[in-house]
């Protein structure tokens, strides 16, 4: 076989692609370069403009197509959506200060450089979008649930459909297929079908998937890439940016793929691994030196690059002050927005087809492009460490559940389906563990039994996650280090029944469990379904629970029936009147329905509950036992939640530590 044969075989290309992601950043770190900028050199010089090792790679582009979608899949995918949410009015703020300055300067610029309107305005328009390039940087400083970071990626998409229909309007006034109104209109349906896929359709097809046939995590990793390309099909269907229609989906399945889940970390990994570093190379592949550097195209390319620039750098710095954001946030922001990739060059490409200029636009385009990847990968790479990662004061019980798994199969299946419950509004992960008290071989075979039989029902559940196995002293002292180790959010523990040894509800068992641990816990009794439709969450609050060192244990509830409820449904509330909470600066939800009160708190249960619905008690001595064995028999579910933060600090502690309020212990 001759050499050209070998060199235009898959094989070769291949090799060379991961030569150059393998070594590349390493060369251009030993050089105190960004590693990003040794993929760009490195698809540059093996491209057929320098050395041209790859004539014929054509599966090169098309994976670099793919890589660019999945990096704009994984922004959405691992968006923090509360703190997208908490600082909307920064991201919409500065999403169209980023857009519409650079598109006015650029647009002036073009036509100082003697481009006519239309073809000035659609060159501007390219600088108002930018390209999430460095976005795996941030997520790998830990920065983004920061304010910052949350609000470029919400203005990402902003500036993308500022970008579409400034292209779309162009294109259909050129080439008179539509315009004016129609192709807004056009446009308008467009994103309104979009995101119908990918908000609604593709999370329920995945949800019932992962609780159906899709046990495997390979079947689910793959079910997540086709969800990734059938939104790009969607999107071109109905004359939408491709790139709209990733983020779009990375956001729908945002709860459904938790960032601490192994589908995540399968997800993020292969796309790291893999196709954003070949995206980069394919870019550099398109770097040609001969028609780059050459006095015209460097005229246009000066200008445009001035005009990206100090509009990215004004549009950051005006956010900065009017936001009250730091030196290194507003720093960021201009290192993350300026990158320019594979939309620009699209509609660059687009532009030309359509005669609106000729490939000196195209060349000196080429040249913005590169200098603006070089400038993000170095503005992101120093302004990123300068930023503390995100604490927050207030952890979301749903951020890590901890749930003992080695219970009836029925009892863990319920309890797991609350989990997620907890979970999935805040993006949150369950954190199965089976704790096995003794190293004889029957008792590690048996405990081995529990975990295989915990994973199963988790994959039944629609959970990716795998049981933990601990061997330790006691159950006690296993959970408690383990919610330490794992940094968890809350401990969740089932109710093994009446049936079982163990059946005291909160007995001793559950009495050396709570008192080990100063996590929020849940003791949960629950009936089949307890997720069903018409199930009401109602909460028992009485005058001791506003005792200051109950009052934890209050909140605790208040946090969980806000979770559990439905979004259109009151809380219901009582005995205590709601005035009595708010005076104690307890914060109550908004929809808040209150039951006044029986002196005996079982009738006011048994007054005003039906079977089907779903009781959180806040408990603190023996008295809870019996309440809540009698509302479970009496067909609602029971939630009893207790929280005594200054209880247990540390692992050499007592294990018998008492909640405030006296023992749980049984009677």
């Amino acid at each position: 076989m001759s050499w050209i044969e070998v060199q235009q075989g898959p094989a070769f290309g291949f090799t060379v692609v991961g030569l150059i992601v393998v070594f590349g950043p390493l060369v251009a770190e030993r050089l105190r370069l960004p590693g990003l900028l040794g993929l760009l050199f490195g698809g540059a010089v093996i491209g057929p403009n320098i050395l041209d090792i790859l004539p014929s790679f054509t599966a090169l582009e098309s994976i670099g197509s793919i890589g660019v979608l999945y990096l704009i899949f994984l922004a959405g995918l691992q968006l923090d959506i509360e703190s997208f949410m908490r600082y909307r009015r920064i991201s919409a703020g500065f999403g169209l200060m980023t857009a519409f300055i650079p598109l006015v300067l650029g647009t002036g610029v073009a036509m100082a450089l003697g481009i006519d309107f239309t073809a000035a305005l659609l060159i501007g328009s390219f600088w108002a979008s930018f390209t999430l390039i460095t976005y795996p940087t941030v997520s790998h400083y830990g920065l983004t649930r920061n304010r910052a970071v949350a609000a470029i990626v919400g203005a990402s998409s902003i500036t993308d459909t500022i970008s579409l229909i400034i292209l779309a309007l162009i294109v259909g006034a050129e080439t008179g297929d539509s315009g004016g109104l129609r192709l807004v209109l056009n446009i308008a349906i467009g994103l309104a079908v979009l995101a119908v896929w990918c908000f609604v359709i593709v999370p329920w097809v995945a949800r019932w998937f992962f609780t159906g046939m899709g046990q495997e995590r390979t079947l689910r990793f793959m079910l997540v890439l086709i969800s990734l390309t059938s939104s790009a099909v969607v999107a071109e269907l109905v004359g939408i940016e491709a790139l709209i229609g990733a983020f779009f989906v990375g956001v729908g399945l945002n709860r459904v793929v938790p960032n601490a889940s192994p589908l995540m970390m399968m997800t993020d990994f292969f796309g790291n691994a893999f196709f954003i570093p070949t995206f980069l190379v394919s870019v550099g592949l398109l770097f040609d030196p001969e028609v780059m550097f050459v006095w015209p195209t460097i005229r246009l390319a000066i200008g445009f690059a001035a005009a990206l620039i100090v509009g990215k750098a004004l549009a950051a710095w005006l956010s900065g002050r009017i936001f009250d954001l730091t030196r290194a946030e507003v720093g960021l922001m201009f290192s993350m927005s300026i990158a320019q990739a594979a939309a620009t060059l699209a509609a660059t490409i687009i532009g030309l087809e359509t005669g609106l200029y000729g490939d000196d636009v195209v060349n000196a385009v080429m040249v913005v492009v590169a200098v603006s990847l070089v400038l993000t990968s170095i503005g992101t790479g120093r302004f990123a460490p300068q930023i503390p990662v995100p604490r927050e004061e207030h952890r979301r019980v749903g951020e890590a559940v901890l749930v003992p798994s080695d219970v009836d199969a029925d009892a863990l299946r319920e309890v797991l389906k609350l989990a997620g419950r907890l979970t999935d509004p805040v993006g949150g992960v369950i954190q199965p563990i089976v704790v096995a008290t003794s190293t004889r071989v029957e008792a590690v075979e048996q405990a081995h039994r529990n975990q295989a039989n915990a994973d199963e029902i988790l994959k039944r559940v629609g959970q990716d996650v795998e049981t933990e196995l601990r061997i330790d002293r006691s159950v006690a002292a296993g959970l408690n280090r383990a919610a330490i180790q794992a940094n968890s959010s809350m401990l969740l523990l089932a109710w093994p029944g009446p049936g079982n040894a163990r059946s005291w509800l909160l007995g001793a068992d559950y009495s050396e469990i709570i008192a080990a641990t100063a996590l929020p816990v849940g003791v949960a009794a629950l009936h089949d379904n307890p997720d069903a439709k018409g199930g009401r969450v109602v909460l028992i609050a009485q005058h001791d629970d506003l005792v200051p060192g109950n009052r934890p244990t209050l909140r605790l509830g208040i946090e969980i029936a806000t979770m559990l409820r439905g979004r259109d449904d009151a809380l219901i509330l009582g005995p205590l009147p709601p005035a009595s909470l708010i005076e104690a600066e307890i914060a109550l939800p908004e929809h808040v329905e209150h039951r006044a009160g029986l002196a005996d708190i079982a009738d006011w249960v048994a007054e005003n509950t039906e079977p089907g619905d779903l009781v959180i008690i806040p408990f603190r001595d023996i008295k809870l036992r019996p309440l809540a064995i009698k509302t479970f028999e009496s067909g609602r579910s029971v939630l009893a939640v207790t929280h005594n933060p200054e209880s247990q600090s540390a692992l050499n502690g007592s294990t018998m530590t008492l909640p405030v309020g006296g023992s749980i212990a049984p009677t």
